[in-house]
């Protein structure tokens, strides 16, 4: 019979350890699970305009003009608007009527670009906002009364929109 050496003693001792870790992973216990879980869709919160407004220079006689909005979204995904319409045009000045003297177009097409009508995330706390600025739903007639130079305008702003892509 041979004599063990240290060497081979250590040898024996390292198979018979990998041997029995072997033997205690192959006997381990396999799991898995299963189970029902739920999830809730947040709600939207509505866009709102902080503010709206003409260009310096304003309406003048025969032309178009752009409306200018700065538009809230308290939502935590952007939102691309996708139709603006103006509606209860007022002025502010005796003897200027505004049905009489400006007309609502809201025809006016949008910008074609997305970023031009795209609001960013926001949230409740921290509202992101977008300025926006829409060619041509105003336009004043050829012909309109004197007493309109100077008046102002009021009149309210609807938007639709749908959630965007970030």
């Amino acid at each position: 019979m041979r004599k063990l050496t240290k060497r081979s003693t250590a040898i024996a001792a390292s198979v018979a350890v990998a041997v029995g870790a072997a033997g205690v992973a192959w006997a381990a216990w396999s799991l898995t699970g299963s189970g029902d879980a739920q999830a809730k869709a947040d709600t939207v919160k509505s866009l709102k305009v902080t503010s709206a407004g003409l260009p310096p220079g304003g309406l003048t006689p025969g032309n178009a003009t752009a409306v200018l909005l700065t538009v809230e979204n308290k939502n935590p995904f952007p939102v691309r608007i996708t139709s603006i319409t103006l509606s209860s045009l007022k002025s502010g000045k005796s003897g200027c009527e505004a049905g009489d003297n400006v007309d609502i177009v809201n025809s006016a097409p949008l910008p074609t670009d997305a970023a031009k009508v795209t609001v960013p995330a926001g949230t409740e706390e921290n509202p992101a906002t977008a300025k926006i600025t829409w060619d041509g739903p105003l336009k004043m007639r050829p012909d309109p009364a004197n007493a309109c130079q100077g008046a102002p305008f009021s009149f309210n702003v609807n938007l639709n929109a749908i959630s965007a892509a970030s």
